[in-house]
């Protein structure tokens, strides 16, 4: 229709009528094109809202796995600080028997943690993670996948060092036979009751599993200090997360 409106006008010869009709037009596309612009900013702000949202709750899942590793990771460099002390001495006071005995049973072992936000890792790979407009937030969440990547080269380091002593320091003592390890045995302070037989004097006496037990202190500590480098980007990205504001 306004096609022939056009076409009539301009057989007439009706210049004023004909741009009138041309403004008509470029004004129409103008506001289809706004509206279209304005519904996928609507969308994509439901959108970074609901990310958003699902990011707070991914953290929230791996702080609570992050902290876990961390404590388990403390308390063994704490007792195989206390074990390699007690060896040097040739004394094992009564106070550090448990924690002794507790480093006996899983010095040999790692607390895993579920590290990465599936979130996240959804989104980079659907190449939309520029929907997020907090650029700040956006940078640390990269920086923190690219430290995991670091991270996971160094604790494979770390498994390997535990795995090299892990001959000389289990044949030194005997596990319970009827020992049943589960989850609640890697939380700290757990008493999972009689789980080793061991001779102190014999172990102190026996160079290469003072020597063991040493390589699986500095194991724990090492990986300990990248637990807790992890922890510190952790919480920074949940300071940023709750900065987040309602979306408008």
């Amino acid at each position: 229709m306004l096609l022939r409106r056009v076409i009539e006008h301009v057989r007439d010869q009706n210049w004023f009528a004909v741009v009138i009709d041309f403004m008509i037009v470029v004004i129409g596309v103008f506001i289809g094109i706004q509206v279209a612009n304005w519904n996928e900013e609507r969308i994509n702000r439901h959108e970074e809202s609901v990310l958003v949202e699902r990011l707070r709750v991914d953290f929230d899942r791996i702080k609570e796995d992050s902290d876990r590793s961390l404590a388990f990771h403390k308390e063994m460099t704490a007792h195989l600080q206390t074990m390699v002390r007690s060896l040097r001495s040739g004394t094992l006071n009564k106070e550090d028997v448990a924690g002794f005995e507790r480093a006996l049973l899983l010095g040999i072992a790692f607390q895993t943690s579920a590290d990465n936000a599936g979130t996240f890792t959804e989104l980079l790979s659907s190449g939309r993670a520029n929907i997020l407009r907090d650029r700040e937030l956006l940078d640390e969440l990269v920086d923190y996948e690219d430290f995991l990547d670091r991270f996971r080269f160094a604790e494979e380091y770390y498994r390997d060092l535990a795995m090299g002593a892990m001959g000389a320091f289990t044949a030194a003592f005997e596990y319970d036979a009827d020992l049943r390890l589960t989850s609640d045995a890697f939380e700290v302070g757990t008493d999972v009751g009689p789980a080793v037989s061991y001779d102190f004097e014999a172990l102190a006496a026996a160079p290469a599993f003072e020597n063991a037990a040493e390589q699986l202190m500095f194991t724990h500590s090492g990986f300990t200090l990248w637990r807790l480098r992890i922890s510190a980007r952790i919480a920074q990205i949940q300071q940023l997360l709750s900065e987040v504001g309602p979306v408008e």
